[in-house]
């Protein structure tokens, strides 16, 4: 994806014309990334409505609409990509703000990631829920809680809590307890695309040999 494609999409997604609850570009990264690491593959025609929240995209024109669908998709490519290669790296664009409480912020690149990772887990939770087995429960629910942590300080301090109920709570152990979150990060990444990508490369692998056999 080129710069100048990051910026036009950008642009677009941020404009007031667009619908009300239109994804960001950094939480259409996180979106996508779900998308890519869903244990099914999701068709383009069902994922791609949620980023207006449902609603008309408010195209100006023809190609308009043409520009900014190739743009998702050469961003989805560039997420997928990602996924295929379990990478550990951060999102093209995201960093953490040195400040922990800058990370929470509205217009922080990790917080938006994290906003539109959660929307698109919440709704492929029931894919997830069909095919995970006993033994990835407990890695898909710890991972999901690193990379949507940092989506608002709300959630972050009620994951904080489940995560110490007998402790009394403090900022000092909040901040703690967040600067190991973001350093799971990366590994997250990488677990989350690999527990997603190793069942859907299974159940392909299934289909084929019962197709074989028939």
């Amino acid at each position: 994806m080129t710069n100048a494609e990051i910026r036009l999409l950008t642009e677009f997604l941020d404009s007031p014309k667009r619908p009300d609850g239109t994804l960001r570009f950094h939480e259409l990264q996180g979106f996508l990334f779900t998308i890519a690491s869903s244990p099914e593959t999701i068709p383009t025609s069902e994922w791609l409505p949620l980023i207006s929240n449902d609603e008309d995209f408010g195209f100006a024109d023809e190609d308009e609409a043409q520009r900014i669908l190739n743009s998702i998709m050469a961003q989805y490519n560039e997420v997928n990509t990602a996924v295929l290669e379990r990478s550990r790296e951060l999102p093209r664009g995201c960093s953490f703000d040195d400040d922990l409480y800058a990370k929470f912020d509205e217009n922080s690149s990790i917080a938006q990631w994290s906003r539109g990772f959660l929307i698109g887990h919440d709704w492929l939770s029931e894919v997830w829920e069909e095919y995970l087995i006993e033994e990835m429960d407990e890695e898909c629910g710890a991972t999901m809680m690193v990379l949507s942590f940092f989506s608002s300080r709300q959630l972050a301090e009620a994951y904080f809590d489940d995560s110490r109920p007998t402790r009394k709570k403090s900022d000092k152990r909040f901040e703690q307890f967040a600067e190991t979150i973001r350093e799971l990060f990366p590994s997250a990444l990488a677990s989350y695309a690999h527990m997603g990508r190793t069942i859907f490369e299974f159940l392909l692998e299934k289909a084929d040999t019962d197709e074989t056999r028939h």
